[in-house]
C-alpha cells in the first residue's frame, strides 16, 4: 500500500507488469489486490503435507520459493472467492523486493519498525543472536518438546517477523494517524473486500473483521484482527477500533488457546462476564491414567 501511495505500483494491475517471467496463463489474471484479499486462487503451497516435514527446513531466495508454486494451474478463478494463501504473502514480498530493489526484510525496517522506533522487531534468522528470544514449543501426551526447526526464509512474507507486545501496540497505534499511509490507503486496507466464510465475517488487506462476542454475553463488538501458527509459536492480534483498545497475545507454545483467551479479556474490557478458557478434557483424562 506505501507502495501504491507512491505510484509505484497498480492494485488493479496484473502481477506480470512486476514479474515479466511469471507464468502469464496465471500471472495475467492474478493482481496485487486478489493476493492480499487470499482471492488469486493460487494454491496454498505452505499447506501442501510435505513442505513442514522437508522444504521449511531449507533456505530459499525469494524467486526460488516462487517457483515452486508459479507454474501450478489456479486452484479458481481470480477474484472468484476467499481461500486464505501464505504463498499468495510470499509473492508479495518478492513484488515488494523486486519493485524496491531491496531485501524484503530492509523494506520492512526502513518504512515501518525504524519509524515507529519497533526496536524488538524484525526479521528472523536462525543464526542471528537475539536477546531475550523465546524459544517455541509443542505439548504432547503432557509434556512439552521442543519445535521442529524451521528456516524462515521459507515462510518470508507470509510471517517471518519476531516482535513483542509492546512493539506491537506501537505498530496498532500508528494504523490510526497516518505515519505509514494517507488515510485514503489506510480506510483500503480496512475495507470489507470479500467475506470469509471459515472466520465467519469479512477480509480486508490482512485483516479479517468481525463482530466478536464480548466475555459470555450476548453482546458483539466490531474487531479487527487477525491470527497465526507456525511450529513452536502462536498469536492473535484483535483491534477494537471504537474504543481504540487492542488485545494483543503472543504464544511460544504451538497451540494455546489464544481465542477463548481473547474473547474473556474482552469481557474484562466491557466489565461483562466471562470463562476461563478450559482445560483439555484428553489431558485431564491422561492425568488421571498417569496418576492412579
Amino acid at each position: 500500500l506505501q507502495l501504491a501511495a507512491a505510484d509505484k505500483l497498480d492494485l488493479q494491475a496484473p502481477i506480470t507488469k512486476y514479474l515479466p517471467e511469471y507464468p502469464k496463463k496465471s500471472g495475467d489474471k492474478i493482481t496485487t489486490h486478489h493476493l492480499l484479499t487470499h482471492t488469486s486462487g493460487i494454491p496454498n503451497y505452505t499447506a501442501f503435507p510435505k513442505f513442514f516435514e522437508d522444504e521449511s527446513r531449507n533456505p530459499y531466495k525469494p524467486e526460488e520459493f516462487v517457483e515452486k508454486f508459479a507454474h501450478k494451474d489456479l486452484e479458481f478463478t481470480p477474484g472468484e472467492k476467499f481461500s486464505y494463501c501464505n504463498a499468495g504473502y510470499n509473492l508479495l514480498g518478492f513484488i515488494v523486493e523486486v519493485i524496491t530493489k531491496k531485501q524484503y526484510e530492509e523494506v520492512l525496517q526502513d518504512r515501518i519498525f525504524t519509524l515507529l522506533k519497533m526496536t524488538n522487531t524484525g526479521f528472523d534468522k536462525h543464526r542471528a543472536l537475539q536477546k531475550n528470544r523465546a524459544y517455541g514449543y509443542f505439548k504432547s501426551w503432557g509434556d512439552y518438546y521442543n519445535a521442529n526447526y524451521i528456516d524462515m526464509s521459507a515462510v518470508s512474507a507470509a510471517g517471518a517477523v519476531y516482535s513483542t507486545v509492546e512493539d506491537l501496540f506501537l505498530w496498532d497505534q500508528a494504523l490510526y494517524s497516518e505515519k505509514l499511509l494517507p488515510k485514503k490507503y489506510m480506510n483500503l486496507v480496512f475495507t470489507k473486500h470479500i467475506p470469509d466464510p471459515s472466520y465467519g465475517g469479512e477480509y480486508g488487506y490482512g485483516w479479517s473483521i468481525k463482530n466478536k462476542r464480548i466475555g459470555n454475553s450476548k453482546e458483539k463488538v466490531e474487531t479487527i484482527s487477525h491470527d497465526g501458527t507456525i511450529d513452536g509459536f502462536c498469536a492473535i492480534f484483535t483491534r477494537i477500533p471504537s474504543s481504540k483498545s487492542t488485545v494483543i497475545l503472543l504464544s511460544n507454545i504451538r497451540r494455546a488457546p489464544l481465542n477463548a483467551m481473547t474473547k474473556g479479556v474482552l469481557g474484562i474490557l466491557y466489565n461483562k462476564s466471562y470463562d476461563f478458557p478450559k482445560k483439555s478434557a484428553a489431558y485431564s483424562l491422561l492425568d488421571a491414567i498417569n496418576e492412579k
